[in-house]
């Protein structure tokens, strides 16, 4: 059997990841407005869940994210980057600098800093539905 977790907010499945340099942190990635998690083993997580701190998608056995729609990047710094760097920095995330042609997360990486994570979580109040076999074949 199959099953679909959904939000029933918008903007509650994110992406992240963090990179790490010194003493700075970046903090990225993508907010969904739309979108599920899909796995093929039933959720036990949801007699835990708290729907303000929400879950790893990592950490639900078989999720992974289905489709999604109307995805936003994001980046946050630590008060430890400076503006300027932040404005690069910012340029690169948005693809916006000419000075690189590679993505951001390899172009962070040339400048010095380290991915220390990267994993995406749902949160907010969830539903769960159960997918026949038929539904998903069809997909």
């Amino acid at each position: 059997m199959n099953y679909q977790i959904i939000p029933l907010e918008m903007g509650s499945i994110v992406e992240r990841h963090v990179f790490k340099r010194e003493n700075k942190e970046i903090k990225c990635g993508m907010v969904w407005k739309l979108g599920s998690v899909l796995t093929n083993i039933k959720p036990k997580f949801t007699k835990a869940y708290d729907p303000d701190v929400g879950i790893c998608i990592q950490d639900i056995p078989g999720g992974t994210i289905g489709e999604t729609y109307g995805g936003e990047k994001v980046i946050y710094f630590s008060d430890t980057v400076q503006e300027d760097e932040q404005d690069e920095l910012t340029d690169i995330f948005y693809g916006i600098s000419k000075k690189y042609s590679k993505g951001y997360a390899d172009v962070f990486q040339d400048l010095g800093w380290t991915e220390v994570s990267a994993e995406s979580y749902i949160f907010g109040e969830l539903e769960v539905k159960e997918l026949s076999n038929a539904l998903n074949d069809y997909k």
